[in-house]
């Protein structure tokens, strides 16, 4: 006599069955409260924040503008970690380009993590510009402060 596993089979994969239709089921959009962020509040903290870099670089300050990066932050293409991040800073000032100004063009984002796009420029501390262009900036933030999480800066094409 030929035994037949169909029982066993059966409640095999009616199982497996419940789980997946279980793990698929959509959030009823009545059982979430969209969370509101007024992104002028955000606006106004991410300047604050601008100006304290600029403020640094002028003090020839490396470990405040470090200070400002995640732990694991990125100066995309080519400076990984806050520790590179902080001595590309201070060769920066030992060059003395201790001038910055930015401003911010647009920002979106909610209350935890905010893209930045804007544009800026560098000067030696004799007010010589030695760069302008664009960049764009991802702010985490981090024990109730925004730090820059990851850093890119797109030159303008006459510089």
């Amino acid at each position: 006599m030929i035994k037949s596993n169909f029982p066993n089979s059966f409640l095999i994969y009616a199982g497996l069955l419940i789980l997946v239709s279980a793990c698929n089921q959509r959030v009823n959009q009545e059982d979430v409260e969209p969370v509101s962020t007024d992104i002028s509040v955000l606006e106004k903290q991410i300047e604050s924040r601008l100006r304290a870099y600029e403020s640094y670089l002028k003090n020839g300050d490396s470990i405040s503008l470090g200070e400002m990066y995640m732990e694991n932050a990125e100066i995309i293409p080519s400076t990984v970690g806050r520790t590179n991040i902080t001595n590309a800073f201070g060769s920066m000032i030992r060059d003395s380009i201790t001038g910055s100004s930015f401003k911010t063009v647009a920002l979106w984002g909610n209350d935890e993590l905010l893209v930045e796009e804007g544009t800026g420029e560098w000067s030696h501390a004799n007010g010589t510009v030695v760069g302008r262009g664009r960049y764009l900036l991802v702010w985490q933030k981090h024990n109730d402060e925004w730090k820059i999480l990851r850093d890119t800066w797109f030159p303008d094409k006459n510089d």
